[in-house]
């Protein structure tokens, strides 16, 4: 068996399909929920958007991406691990689908085991101590399309220790954006 660290996004659906066969309908569901509502708020996401990678018009096509696998596969979905993993775990629209599953164990899961497998499995470990954390500052251009990393006089991507060193650095900057890592 692969070490967790060693399982591609596509196993880890695979393994979540297998250990909660019964989540995945309401997951499924859920996941044609979101794009629903990607489709219907559009003027309120783009006013919330925070997202300097994904343009709305981005979402919202993976969105839409997903729904057409969904309805492609329809029932094949829930009764096949491999099917299910492989349609909507591979590729760009696992963005999306990720999201959704994320979302789904947070706020929807029927199992609480359910949820925590996706936390283990899908969410970022949070640093034990904010002193582990360093910050990227994202010049945004205008736009999330035109983000730019900013970077020393010899084009060195600048990581800072500190957010208070970030924050001095994105207020120089034209719709400067602060990304722990």
């Amino acid at each position: 068996m692969k070490t967790i660290e060693q399982l591609t996004n596509v196993d880890k659906a695979k393994l979540m399909f297998d250990l909660f066969k019964n989540e995945i309908p309401d997951f499924l569901e859920y996941t044609q929920s979101m794009d629903e509502r990607i489709s219907k708020d559009k003027e309120e996401l783009i006013a919330n958007r925070n997202n300097p990678f994904l343009s709305y018009q981005q979402w919202l096509s993976l969105s839409e991406q997903v729904v057409a696998a969904i309805k492609r596969y329809g029932k094949s979905l829930a009764k096949s691990g491999n099917v299910f993993a492989e349609q909507l775990f591979s590729g760009y629209t696992a963005i999306f689908t990720n999201h959704c599953l994320e979302q789904y164990g947070l706020h929807h899961a029927k199992s609480l085991r359910f949820a925590r497998a996706i936390q283990l499995f899908y969410l970022p470990e949070k640093p034990t101590s904010p002193t582990n954390l360093q910050y990227l500052v994202l010049e945004m251009h205008g736009g999330p399309e035109y983000a730019a990393i900013c970077t020393d006089k010899n084009g060195n991507n600048l990581v800072f220790d500190s957010k208070a060193q970030a924050e001095s650095e994105a207020a120089d900057c034209q719709d400067g954006v602060i990304v722990e890592i």
